[in-house]
């Protein structure tokens, strides 16, 4: 399984279903991966939660970092690079299901990424984003074969 950040923010908020994730993590027969795209979203978007002004600095970060680290420890969650083959289909996912495509989804561009890296290691995602269901089985096979 993939873990993006939707499930790790939601995890970390201590949201409605943080607990019910972080027992499908825990409970996966394999190690559950994520990318170095989700952690990057994560940490800043935790940073960016915890200021007291618009400003964030280095110590923040390093905080927030640890805090990311510390968690994918626990979870035991592998984290994976970005590949340039994974960065090409997060663009092509973004055109197709992004914020400023023609898709109800309006995705991030993280959001693409974070998916592209969970089809190149053929894994489902685990989130807590609702604009993630807005993708059908038909679209992502649309996706996939190009059409």
């Amino acid at each position: 399984m993939f873990v993006d950040s939707s499930a790790f923010l939601a995890i970390l908020g201590n949201r409605s279903d943080a607990a019910l994730l972080v027992e499908k993590i825990k409970g996966s027969r394999r190690q559950c991966k994520t990318s170095a795209s989700v952690h990057l979203d994560v940490v800043m978007a935790l940073t960016e939660s915890r200021a007291d002004t618009r400003s964030v600095s280095a110590d923040a970060v390093e905080q927030a970092t640890e805090i990311f680290d510390s968690l994918l420890q626990i979870l035991k969650v592998y984290e994976i690079a970005v590949s340039p083959r994974i960065a090409a289909d997060g663009c092509r996912l973004a055109a197709r299901f992004g914020q400023g495509a023609d898709h109800p989804a309006k995705l991030t561009v993280q959001t693409c990424l974070a998916l592209a890296a969970a089809e190149s290691l053929r894994l489902p995602v685990l989130h807590s984003n609702p604009a993630i269901d807005r993708i059908t089985e038909q679209d992502w096979e649309a996706w996939r074969t190009g059409e």
